[in-house]
């Protein structure tokens, strides 16, 4: 099983009742429902994977604790039932889409988010529609970082260090210096004709100089 899948797993209980949006072939809620977890909503914009979800969910006999719907995010879809979301191997940009629409989270208390890009995007989105980013955990999974973020309601302050690379977390050296090695390259490439896109990310060079350096500090 992929590490990614697992890890997403450790933020859920099994007293969430949750709503599983692009689930695929539905790990998350089949791992879920054998943990104790009694309501869920897998859902899934592609019909084929939905079907392919629905025959994983009945070879497993659980087709009574995971209810499935064909659907783009939660367009359609009754949430007063349910009090968290998973949102995971979308970009950044389909799960603004589908947060945006802020009636359908009314009754969510925790929302957990896996981005495959622009994480510093969705950290400022989150932020500014008064989500509280919990805690999060890197995973690196068949040569990619992924980092998996939890969410709940309330107001929260994040300095542009956070936002841009998450609450400092130990044991993750390794991802900071895979991004250290990342802006290097994309800070070389920027011309000296473009001064504030070079300072930009000469800030974040920093930001991450400075979280390796408490990497550093820990014993």
């Amino acid at each position: 099983m992929e590490k990614r899948l697992d890890a997403i797993c450790e933020f859920l209980n099994p007293k969430d009742r949750f709503i599983d949006i692009g689930t695929d072939h539905a790990y998350i809620p089949i791992k879920m429902a054998k943990k104790g977890s009694s309501q869920i909503l897998a859902t899934d914009i592609h019909p084929k994977a939905l079907l392919q979800a629905k025959k994983n969910i009945f070879k497993e006999n659980l087709e009574y604790q995971i209810n499935t719907m064909v659907t783009d995010g939660l367009e359609n879809v009754d949430t007063e039932n349910y009090d968290t979301l998973v949102i995971a191997g979308m970009g950044t940009a389909t799960m603004i889409h589908i947060l945006t629409n802020e009636t359908q989270l009314q009754s969510i208390k925790k929302i957990i988010l896996q981005s495959n890009n622009h994480l510093e995007e969705l950290r400022i989105f989150m932020n500014r529609k008064k989500w509280s980013l919990q805690k999060e955990k890197i995973v690196y999974d068949k040569g990619h970082y992924y980092t998996i973020m939890e969410y709940a309601k309330g107001v929260q302050k994040l300095t542009k260090e956070e936002l841009f690379l998450g609450i400092f977390n130990p044991k993750n050296e390794k991802y900071y210096q895979f991004l250290e090695k990342k802006y290097q390259e994309i800070y070389k490439k920027i011309p000296n004709t473009q001064p504030i896109e070079k300072k930009a990310i000469a800030n974040k060079l920093e930001w991450i100089k400075e979280y390796l350096q408490k990497e550093n500090r820990i014993v």
